[in-house]
């Protein structure tokens, strides 16, 4: 008897290390493999496409998620100036002001004031939890703040405790998310980061790497919550991603919509899936909660090796907009 259950918790123990060393089970894609840095922008298109819409074939090019608008002056228009009278001129007619048509709306930051997202992470669809990830963030409609706290918990973090923190910063633009410093720190100073500077279009890697970025570049983190900006597109588009080591160039497909049961409650879900444009076997599908303002609520990555880690959200607070 004591032999057979030394030999069950050696059988756990390391069934749980084989887990743990598997990278898919930390947040988001973990991107592990190398390569060029390449440039993309991030597209909403005036007009919502309907999300039953099958995805479109991705253009090589796109246009930035926002078209810029000038400024709407307080006046809508103005009268035009009338010539000076000469001798006995007929008495002028009224200006008649001419609308101002196509007014682009300022767009309001995507994201709630303030909230909280509690995942369990999961080996495989149907696995038992070997970790948690907490997603939080706020912001005052001009500053964002996010961060992502990982780490193994119940058994798993007896035999092998794990903690992996990501954080995004940065501002708005017209609603688009625009960060500007994103740090991945996995533990035992294994530290990526990537420093954006908008007005020289660049970003500056953990390595020291200067690569050009367009409008729309996203990290790492704050690219699932940029998602919900382009939810009802229905059709396709690419984001340049910097993750700290590299700027990767990532296509997004609209799969559609489905129902989940998740233990919050149900859920309409838009689904998206995320593969390297280069063409790289790994593959991140996300489902964002029409009823929770088009947050993450349930994540799968599947690696080139066909593993599969997937995170579902078990408890989702958020407020204001």
């Amino acid at each position: 008897m004591r032999r057979s259950i030394v030999v069950a918790l050696l059988l756990s123990a390391l069934l749980h290390l084989l887990v743990l060393a598997a990278p898919g089970w930390y947040v988001g894609n973990p991107l592990l493999e190398d390569s060029l840095p390449l440039e993309a922008h991030l597209v909403v298109p005036k007009a919502a496409a309907s999300p039953q819409k099958k995805p479109r074939k991705l253009p090589d090019r796109i246009a930035p998620i926002v078209q810029q608008a000038p400024a709407v002056p307080d006046v809508v228009a103005a009268a035009e100036p009338q010539p000076k009278p000469q001798a006995d001129p007929a008495p002028p007619a009224e200006p008649v002001a001419e609308p101002v048509t196509d007014v682009i709306p300022e767009v309001v930051p995507p994201l709630p004031r303030k909230g909280r997202i509690r995942f369990s992470i999961m080996r495989g669809d149907d696995g038992f939890a070997v970790a948690q990830s907490v997603h939080e963030w706020h912001h005052d409609g001009q500053r964002y703040a996010l961060t992502a706290t990982s780490e193994t918990t119940g058994i798993a973090a007896i035999f092998k405790a794990v903690k992996r923190v990501q954080t995004s910063e940065g501002g708005f633009l017209k609603g688009e998310l625009k960060p500007e410093n994103f740090r991945d720190d996995r533990g035992g100073g294994d530290v990526a980061t990537a420093s954006f500077d908008w007005a020289a279009q660049q970003v500056t890697i953990t390595d020291g790497r200067v690569v050009p970025i367009n409008d729309g570049a996203e990290d790492l983190l704050s690219m699932f919550y940029q998602l919900m900006q382009a939810a009802q597109r229905g059709e396709g588009f690419v984001m340049a991603v910097a993750t700290g080591r590299k700027v990767e160039r990532y296509a997004f497909e609209w799969l559609g919509e489905e129902e989940l049961d998740l233990k919050p409650g149900r859920f309409h879900a838009w689904h998206v899936r995320v593969r390297a444009a280069s063409g790289g076997k790994d593959t991140t599908e996300v489902w964002l909660g029409k009823e929770v303002a088009g947050l993450p609520i349930k994540i799968r990555f599947t690696d080139r090796k066909g593993d599969i880690a997937v995170q579902v959200a078990v408890e989702i607070e958020y407020e204001g907009k």
